[in-house]
């Protein structure tokens, strides 16, 4: 009988453990593409950034 318990609960535990992991991996997704959007956004702001410089400068030599 308890050898019966013990395995129960062993089984019990995995799935809880898949569970967690699909959870994880699921938030792992989401930070990920969060991250790609930050880095996306960063490229954007760069290229923004640079071209306020130029229209800068062109203002200067006038």
């Amino acid at each position: 009988m308890l050898a019966m318990s013990v395995l129960f609960m062993g089984i019990i535990s995995c799935r809880d453990t898949k569970k967690e992991q699909q959870e994880l991996d699921a938030t792992l997704d989401k930070i990920e593409a969060v991250e790609q959007e930050i880095e996306k956004t960063a490229v954007e702001v760069e290229q923004k950034a640079a071209e306020v410089e130029s229209a800068l400068s062109e203002l200067d030599s006038l």
